[in-house]
This record gives structure tokens, C-alpha cells and sequence, in this order.
């Protein structure tokens, strides 16, 4: 049996049932990092109202098991995709899903059960069940919250580091070709996700403007660093988590978006120049209302 789902998360519903503002638009992201990314899109998403965004979108990067760190472009995409077919199933379609890892041992009556009203099943059947689940990868719990959103006007996108060291222009090419094929919003950082931190926290122009070849070389300083990281952990004083977004990062987004906007912001200019378009994400929170509704007259 082999881990051939992705999908997992430790916390989500992030907000309470009885304050939370009725969403009509999510943007689904798929990102590299495990950490950094992720608290980043999250300190957004609880902070949008603050930050300029209406509360009626939200930005909700897609979870996956701590020890995944399948990065790569292509996996990047693939987790995008594995929730992009959960959203199309329908129940049986779900049950069977899981049904056929374990076709021996729980019927779908059983997992229906399981997912209805777990209470009823012994505690010692109900935690076996759950071990199998993780052993697979499966995260039944998150797979249900996130198969509730499925509004027509959200839309799907990937984050994705330039990192020559590991992904190569074909890779980066092919990634961002498929993108384009499927409809998907691809966001690229060159060299890594970090010198889009690094613009909130820094005058790049004035600070590294004879730097930029060092930026985009991003030699590795450290076992903990690499150029950039290193710069961004010198002024924030943060690892990979615990970065202080609401503090550290937040007061500083639109200093980011200028910043950025001085570099090119086109897919395949990001391959082979420094630079992050996530200003366009930003933008398109910001300036997001509900898109007007055609009414044609007989």
C-alpha cells in the first residue's frame, strides 16, 4: 500500500462559525515550503479586512503532512490537482476512494458510517481505522472541510520557487506551460519565496542594489541559510515558522507590492530574472468585488 494521497492539515477552520464572514470567492494555493508559505497566506487570510481585503474572498493554501516535502514544480501542481478532483466527486465517488485502499478490511458502509457518525463505531475499530487513514496519507477530516467549498467563482494557483539548485528551466517552463493550459494562477519567486519576505523588510534597491547577482545566485551560507534566508532571519529574526506575520510582515505588504513591481512580473521572465510577481495576488485581493451579474432581455 502506498501514500498516494496528500492532502493533511493540523488546524483548520480558522474562523469561528458565528463571527465568520460569508466567503463567495476562494483562492486555492499550492506552495513549496510547509512552513513559511503557508503562515504567511494564513496571517493573510485572518487578517484580510485589516490588510485592505475585502471580506468576502479569502486565500486558503492547501495543507499536506509535515514529513511531505515533495517540492518540486510538478508535485507543487499535483497537490493542486488532488484537491482540485476531490472537489469533483461526488459521495460515492469519495467513499470508494478510500474504500479501494482498504477493500479487505472496510466496506464503504463502514467508512459511510465512519464519516456520518463515528461515535457509533467501537472506539478501538474507530482508532484502527484512523491509523490505516494516516498510514495512507489520508486525511479524512481535512478532505471533508475542504470538499464543502466549491463555488464557481473560485479560482486555483501554485507558488513556486525559481531555486536553480533543484528545479530546472524545463521543469519551471513545463510547470508554468501547464498552468496556463488549465486556467491555474502561477505565482513564481525568484530565487525563493523568501526575497518576497525580504521586500517587506528591506529598501532593495537602496540596500542590495549591487547585490542582485548575490540575490540571484542564493548560494547556501549555512545548513540554516541561504543568502537571501539569511538576510530576512538578520531584520526579522525568524526561522522557516513563527514569523510573526501580523507584526513583522503586515504593516509592510504594500512596500512589498511597489518593490516588487520594479522587477519583472511575467511567468517566464521569472525564470531567468529575480524578482516575484505575488504582487498580483495581493492586488487581486484588494481590489476584488463581487463580479456584476449579466441580466439579458428577451
Amino acid at each position: 500500500m502506498h501514500n498516494q494521497f496528500r492532502l493533511m492539515s493540523t488546524a483548520y477552520e480558522r474562523e469561528e462559525e458565528d463571527v465568520r464572514v460569508l466567503v463567495e470567492k476562494r483562492i486555492f494555493l499550492s506552495v513549496e515550503g510547509n512552513e513559511t508559505e503557508k503562515e504567511y497566506f494564513d496571517g493573510v487570510s485572518k487578517n484580510r479586512v485589516k490588510i485592505g481585503i475585502n471580506g468576502k474572498i479569502d486565500v486558503e493554501v492547501l495543507g499536506r503532512g509535515r514529513k511531505d516535502t515533495n517540492s518540486a514544480p510538478q508535485q507543487v501542481v499535483e497537490l493542486l490537482e488532488e484537491y482540485i478532483r476531490l472537489r469533483e466527486q461526488n459521495e460515492d465517488d469519495f467513499l470508494e476512494d478510500i474504500s479501494n485502499q482498504f477493500r479487505e478490511t472496510y466496506s464503504v458502509e463502514f467508512i459511510k458510517q465512519y464519516m456520518e457518525n463515528p461515535q457509533n463505531i467501537p472506539r478501538r475499530q474507530r482508532n484502527a481505522f484512523v491509523t490505516e487513514l494516516r498510514k495512507i496519507g489520508f486525511d479524512i477530516n481535512y478532505r471533508k472541510y475542504l470538499k464543502k467549498y466549491n463555488r464557481e467563482l473560485d479560482e486555483f494557483a501554485v507558488l513556486i520557487d525559481r531555486d536553480k539548485l533543484t528545479h530546472s528551466e524545463a521543469n519551471m517552463y513545463e510547470c508554468i506551460n501547464h498552468c496556463k493550459e488549465k486556467g491555474y494562477k502561477c505565482y513564481i519567486a525568484n530565487p525563493c519565496f523568501e526575497f518576497w519576505l525580504l521586500m517587506h523588510l528591506a529598501d532593495i534597491e537602496e540596500e542590495f542594489g549591487k547585490q542582485l547577482d548575490e540575490i540571484k545566485e542564493n548560494r547556501v551560507m549555512s545548513k540554516q541559510h541561504t543568502f537571501v534566508s539569511k538576510e530576512v532571519s538578520d531584520r526579522a529574526h525568524h526561522g522557516k515558522s513563527n514569523i510573526s506575520f501580523a507584526r513583522k510582515y503586515m504593516p509592510f505588504i504594500d512596500k512589498a507590492i511597489e518593490q516588487a513591481k520594479k522587477f519583472p512580473g511575467d511567468e517566464n521572465e521569472l525564470v531567468d530574472h529575480i524578482g516575484c510577481n505575488l504582487w498580483k495576488l495581493m492586488e487581486d485581493l484588494k481590489m476584488y468585488s463581487r463580479p456584476s451579474i449579466s441580466c439579458e432581455t428577451p
